[in-house]
């Protein structure tokens, strides 16, 4: 279910990284397009196979943009705050995906005309489009290695070292959404993902529903197949030119 809460201010869409370099008249354009909306957990944004006319841009919580058929099911991506949620699909003639919200949420919600639009007479934010894509593509490809190249256990190692290290590094972190959706995006059952949880007790990791504590980041980084925690950091995505 959304709750339309108004327009997004000037202000607000400069916070948004994608808008931060636009002109002052682009700006005022998506300012007076877009609106905030509010979303409740699990509410279903778009769904696979249709042509998209909005570009979401989470600014609170998350979603995830996954694939179903028949009794199966794919998460690909979890977008957080605050990123577009599939921008490749402003260009397309149909989504290759369905995205819904992992819990409550707050989204910008702009006319993809006015998009693509904007892209094609203001290049600053045609070059910010561009980044993002690139770093979209950037993560998907390394899930994708991931998932072909490494065991369920040294996924989950990674995905563990990588969370510690953007909550800054306290040893503690916290699952943010239903575990069944972790299972899918790290690309393993959920009952492998348990069996995994436990193995990894070895390596000094206690799991307490959706609370992680990591004891010992040198055997967490062994498990993982790195030499030192830090090796488990992805390439930066493209930065912008000053």
């Amino acid at each position: 279910m959304a709750k339309r809460t108004g327009k997004a201010s000037a202000e607000l869409i400069r916070s948004i990284p994608l808008f931060k370099s636009i002109s002052d008249q682009s700006c005022s354009d998506l300012a007076a397009a877009s609106t905030l909306r509010q979303f409740t957990a699990r509410a279903r944004l778009f769904n696979e196979g249709v042509s998209a006319d909005k570009l979401y841009i989470m600014v609170r919580g998350s979603a995830e943009l996954f694939s179903e058929q028949d009794e199966r099911y794919c998460t690909l991506a979890v977008v957080p705050a605050v990123r577009p949620l599939a921008l490749y699909t402003i260009l397309s003639e149909r989504s290759p995906l369905s995205a819904r919200v992992l819990e409550p949420s707050e989204l910008v919600v702009v006319p993809v005309k006015l998009v693509v639009n904007l892209f094609a007479r203001d290049r600053a934010f045609a070059e910010a489009v561009m980044r993002e894509l690139a770093s979209e593509c950037h993560e998907i490809v390394e899930d994708f290695k991931s998932h072909r190249l490494r065991s369920t256990i040294e996924r989950i190692a990674r995905w563990m070292l990588r969370g510690d290290h953007k909550s800054g590094s306290t040893g503690r972190i916290l699952i943010p959404f239903d575990k069944r959706v972790l299972a899918s995006y790290l690309g393993m059952a959920p009952e492998h993902l348990s069996r995994s949880f436990s193995a990894l007790a070895s390596a000094g990791v206690e799991v307490h529903g959706r609370g992680v504590t990591l004891k010992d980041r040198d055997a967490l980084a062994q498990a993982a197949g790195l030499d030192v925690p830090e090796r488990f950091m992805q390439p930066s995505a493209p930065k912008e030119k000053s």
